[in-house]
């Protein structure tokens, strides 16, 4: 992986505003409100079987990513399964300015793959060739199926859910380069060869760090079933001040790998938290990070109705730089590292129905199916998560935990309304994380906090599905459904 460093005016300009206070966002790493950023989060992807019960109604996963700049962009695509975000592919994608990338996962007999039909520039440029020979762009289980075990299971299975993250590497403005990613009227690039010739030297891109303006989305789409889920990717801005480059198959840079060592953070008070950190991965953990999500569920008997909720921690696979795999104790917010085929994190779990109810704190959360060791508090073991209500498996998730409001001493009016996942609670005997993220450094709406800030929860990003079906309908499949991103409360602490 390279790094190249630039000092311009315009950054120079921004910085002195962010030093006197001018909402601290321009040199800080954040989470961008508008959507469009230099790092894409995609909570979730999977080619898995809908829940229902129709083992053949399979999902795949529709992606855009989006340059609306008037910049050339060179940028990392990468896909991680969901148990421990282990990379199963990566590639290198090259954007001309106003372009737009799009592909599919895709279920293969064993796992999964990635198919495009675009032209945008990659490398590898036979990535997505059409010969059906081609295995390329199937998913890999070289980094979980290695020794010694991880104990997550090895087979490519395991690869058909997760997460996926774009990360602009940086701009390239050498002139032969730019000429190269440009379309030409009939929508193919001049010289695609171009990138995978200097894919190992990218100093002859021209490369300057990156700017931002990518903005992308995703799609679950299950032809059979008839539903459609499509979210917007989560978008930081700011993520690094240098460019860095790795070249295609490398695992950098990730998430951590950002020269931005500060986060900012807009409070529901109106109030903006600015801290600094020792490394560019804590800033954008702290830039996540939420003490509280919060989302609705819908259970109705009349429409069959049920709710899924995706639970994602974009960084719970990193800690300095290393992935988290083995024995020990890990250095928070995160409790364990992946051990044994977990890493589970200790959650707190309240809900209210549409009449204000609430049958108080619920302790437990039934896992289906159950861990290898069975937890007796509510944790999440794995880095991309789907809570179920009620077993209803929309998504077909084999990272699954149960809630069912409609059991014990809770009653039918139970089976709609809103649901609190809080990330407060306190280590187990097995676990020594706090859950909290504390800098010494920082400052609140520009002056300076005394002793630092604590931010309280994990880093986590996902959504709520929900479906409805009012079957066959006049000859026609009368299934529906609806996407709600989730809700955060942000809890910075100043002692």
């Amino acid at each position: 992986m390279n790094t190249f460093k630039r000092k311009s005016l315009h950054a120079a300009v921004l910085a002195g505003l962010g030093a006197v206070g001018f909402a601290g966002t321009a040199s800080a790493v954040h989470v961008a409100q508008d959507g469009l950023g230099s790092v894409l989060l995609y909570p979730y992807f999977t080619v898995r079987a809908d829940g229902g019960g129709n083992s053949t109604a399979y999902y795949d996963t529709l992606i855009s990513v989006v340059n609306t700049t008037t910049s050339f962009k060179a940028v990392k695509v990468r896909f991680m399964e969901g148990k421990r975000s282990a990379e199963v592919l990566d590639f290198n994608l090259f954007l001309s300015p106003r372009d737009v990338w799009t592909g599919a996962v895709t279920r293969t007999s064993d796992g999964a793959r990635l198919v495009s039909s675009d032209r945008s520039c990659v490398v590898p440029t036979t990535l997505f060739s059409t010969d059906a020979a081609n295995t390329l762009n199937h998913f890999k289980n070289f980094i979980y199926a290695g020794t010694p075990s991880d104990g997550g299971g090895t087979t490519l299975d395991r690869a058909r859910e997760g997460h996926f993250e774009v990360i602009e590497m940086a701009e390239f403005t050498n002139t032969t380069a730019t000429a190269a990613a440009l379309h030409n009227s009939a929508g193919t690039p001049a010289n695609c060869a171009f990138f995978q010739a200097n894919d190992s030297v990218p100093a002859n891109y021209g490369l300057i760090p990156p700017a931002g303006g990518l903005s992308g989305g995703a799609s679950l789409v299950n032809v059979q079933a008839g539903s459609d889920y499509s979210y917007d990717a989560v978008a930081l801005a700011n993520w690094s001040n240098s460019a860095v480059y790795g070249r295609a198959g490398d695992t950098l840079p990730n998430l951590g790998s950002g020269t931005v060592p500060t986060s900012t953070v807009f409070r529901a008070d109106g109030s903006v938290v600015t801290s600094t950190w020792t490394n560019g991965l804590n800033a954008v953990s702290a830039a996540l990070t939420a003490q509280n999500v919060i989302n609705e569920f819908v259970l109705e008997t009349g429409t069959s109705s049920g709710t899924d909720w995706v639970v994602t921690f974009p960084t719970k696979s990193i800690q300095n730089g290393y992935v988290r795999v083995g024995t020990g104790n890990l250095v928070g917010p995160f409790n364990a590292n992946f051990s044994n085929g977990q890493s589970c994190d200790v959650f707190g779990f309240q809900f209210w129905n549409r009449e204000e109810q609430t049958p108080g704190v619920v302790n437990v959360v039934l896992p289906s199916p159950e861990p290898i060791v069975a937890p007796t508090f509510n944790s999440f073991c794995y880095e991309t998560n789907v809570l179920t209500f009620a077993n209803s498996n929309l998504l077909g998730s084999t990272n699954l935990y149960n809630f069912d409001p409609t059991v014990a001493a809770l009653n039918p009016t139970n089976r709609t309304g809103w649901g609190n996942i809080s990330f407060t609670q306190a280590p187990t005997a097995t676990q020594t994380s706090l859950q909290r993220l504390q800098t010494a450094t920082a400052t609140i709406n520009g002056a300076a906090a005394a002793g630092g800030v604590t931010h309280i929860g994990l880093p986590v990003i996902g959504f709520a599905v929900q479906d409805f079906s009012n079957g066959n309908v006049g000859g026609v499949l009368s299934n529906y459904g609806g996407l709600f991103s989730h809700k955060y409360v942000r809890n910075i602490t100043n002692p």
